[in-house]
């Protein structure tokens, strides 16, 4: 009689917050700290000011509990009453989530806009779009001969169509390998160029290097914001194209 075989159990993902408090009044912060020492202790996390149910300030701190009792002295002190606070890991993604929440929410009491240093603005990609579309459409108003309709003829891919889809035309890609930076050239009929020879995929682009096979998805990497590179089966995995 064959047994089946049982199923590799998926390992749990660690959660990003581990613990939280909302709407508390300020007043415990002063009259519990004793309380307010055992269970916020010396972790990171996020925490949101409120004066009168109404959102006055959101933050990020490395070490929360001092964060807000600084926030009872300093020039905040007086403008909020309760508070939130959601105990996080130390990720490195943290400030990042500051900057999205004081984007999103834009407290009254937030000097500053978050800034998001490696994310790229689509304005200017939209706005060429729109320009390259009006200029198409000018044009034709002043063609004086009948426009016969366009043929929408595939576009000929000599190598990987997903890397035409997710990539830009000579996207400049990059791994790392035994201590050693290796660069390569993603073309526009999805062909990979790497030291002068044209590979038809990812994949065997790897293998010139590592001579074995490699998953070429893995092994290249794309710079998503200044000096952050990162692989391409996280852009495949996203789904989102990657534009200049």
């Amino acid at each position: 009689m064959q047994t089946k075989a049982k199923r590799p159990r998926r390992l749990k993902r660690e959660a990003l917050v581990f613990a939280h408090l909302e709407r508390v009044s300020k007043d415990f912060l002063i009259d519990h700290p004793d309380i307010v020492r055992e269970l916020i202790g010396r972790n990171a996390g996020v925490y949101a000011l409120y004066r009168k149910n109404k959102l006055y300030y959101v933050g990020l701190a490395s070490a929360l509990r001092n964060r807000l009792t600084a926030h009872g002295k300093n020039r905040h002190g007086n403008s909020w009453d309760h508070f939130s606070v959601y105990l996080t890991i130390r990720d490195q993604h943290l400030r990042e989530i500051e900057a999205l929440l004081l984007r999103i929410t834009r407290p009254p009491g937030a000097r500053q806009t978050g800034k998001l240093a490696q994310s790229r603005d689509m304005k200017r990609q939209i706005t060429r779009s729109i320009r390259a579309k009006q200029a198409k459409h000018i044009s034709s108003l002043f063609e004086w001969r009948q426009i016969r309709p366009e043929r929408d003829e595939p576009k000929k891919i000599a190598g990987d169509s997903d890397l035409v889809r997710f990539l830009p035309m000579g996207a400049k890609l990059r791994a790392d390998y035994k201590g050693k930076i290796y660069r390569a050239r993603a073309r526009r009929d999805g062909t990979v160029r790497y030291q002068g020879t044209t590979y038809d995929s990812l994949s065997q682009a790897a293998k010139a290097v590592v001579r074995r096979a490699v998953n070429g998805w893995w092994f290249w990497k794309i710079e998503r914001g200044k000096n952050n590179w990162v692989r391409l089966t996280k852009i495949k995995k996203a789904g989102t194209p990657i534009y200049k």
